[in-house]
């Protein structure tokens, strides 16, 4: 089996795909833009390939492999679950609808998804193609705070909390400078949404789909930087989902599946949840970032990528039964700007990475200002909580 991973970012994304290709006795491929050092100590890759820049081109996608083939084409990263679709189907490999999966990457198109297959999600207040578009809102029937956020970026960039016109205004002037990912010399799109303000705890449902159905899941308490960013500071796994939206949750995210055409995937859907209500805030086609994997799998024996490069491969896979826990897993980010917490007597330190490097002029708590991490376990879902929330 010959697998090839589009623009992995993640060195540790990478070598837990890599892990499993070993297992498994499959060849792994990557490719990435020239200046990349994401595959450097990953002995058992196949080949890397080095390319100017991430493309969804379907003759650039082409060009870029020459005379290769492949089993199953992956993405790496978020920007390359198109790329990784276009390509597939162009080789005859198992892919989603390539239409339709333009939606999970571009946030006015998934809006109109959600709505046609009737995902509760928050409301539209105008969707705008530069700063210059907002002399066309009606502001004063704009009900503040409201959530300005890009179509087509990841990792929460320029996603920020607005109390006023002039606040969003500048978010979209700052976002319109910002073209270019470094990571994968994607280009970005120059529109912008203008959102409902949604209150309430985030979430995330990492999922796996077969046949159009969820059959296997994992609930992520999520914790974010203090308003007006939004960017994560840390997570929790171990909860299950409230029985209330125990049913109509997945069914929910069934629903996106189909409106993707994914019939066989791994899903990352976030989300507000209150007692009362969910709001799907975005939903991705691919396992989720931030060493969520990783905590799915200490908590659950649930590996993401192993689903995940099962389905694009077209290959049989089943989830191993839930094991009973008696202990909840979570990842506190490091930032330079986070004060230090003592750690609770009931939690423990699975592993710590420290050294990462700072980005210079990184917007405080974004990920290019994470510092490190630490991977922690506690049975006590109350410590652990209040230990990683703490910004």
């Amino acid at each position: 089996m010959r697998i090839l991973l589009l623009h992995p970012v993640a060195g540790w994304s990478l070598r837990r795909v890599a892990a499993i290709c070993e297992r498994e006795g499959w060849q792994l491929t990557i490719a990435t833009i020239d200046s990349s050092t994401v595959g450097d100590g990953v002995d058992s890759l196949h080949e890397w390939i080095r390319v100017p820049a991430l493309t969804d081109d379907p003759v650039e996608l082409l060009a870029q492999i020459g005379s290769r083939r492949f089993d199953a084409v992956a993405a790496g990263n978020e920007f390359a679950v198109i790329a990784a679709d276009v390509l597939a189907r162009e080789l005859g490999l198992r892919h989603n609808d390539v239409d339709r999966i333009r939606a999970s990457r571009n946030k006015a198109l998934m809006r109109k998804l959600f709505e046609e297959y009737d995902v509760p999600q928050p409301r539209v207040v105008a969707t705008l193609s530069s700063a210059a578009e907002s002399d066309r809102v009606d502001w004063d029937a704009v009900t503040f705070p409201v959530i300005v956020k890009p179509v087509d970026m990841a990792m929460s960039l320029f996603v920020r909390k607005c109390d006023s016109r002039d606040e969003v205004e500048d978010t979209l002037a700052r976002m319109a400078d910002f073209k270019l990912s470094r990571l994968t010399n994607y280009v970005f799109s120059t529109g912008a949404l203008i959102e409902e303000f949604v209150a309430g705890p985030e979430f995330s449902l990492e999922c796996v789909v077969q046949d159009g159905r969820v059959v296997a899941h994992a609930l992520t308490r999520k914790f974010v930087s203090p308003l007006p960013a939004c960017y994560e500071v840390g997570h929790v796994s171990g909860s299950e989902i409230p029985e209330q939206h125990r049913q109509e949750l997945p069914a929910a995210l069934e629903r996106i599946a189909a409106g993707w055409g994914m019939a066989q995937g791994v899903m990352h859907v976030e989300f507000k949840m209150t007692p009362e209500r969910f709001s799907v805030i975005e939903a991705a086609a691919r396992p989720a970032g931030g060493h969520v994997p990783e905590l799915v799998e200490l908590q659950y024996g649930l590996s993401l990528e192993d689903a995940y490069l099962h389905a694009r491969a077209g290959l049989p896979w089943k989830a191993a039964p839930r094991t009973a826990r008696d202990a909840w897993h979570g990842i506190r980010f490091h930032f330079e700007e986070r004060p230090h917490k003592e750690l609770p007597e009931s939690v423990e330190v699975v592993r710590v990475h420290d050294g990462d490097s700072v980005l210079p002029g990184a917007e405080p708590f974004s990920v290019n200002r994470r510092t490190g991490f630490s991977v922690l376990r506690s049975g006590s879902l109350n410590d652990l909580d209040g230990y990683i929330r703490t910004a």
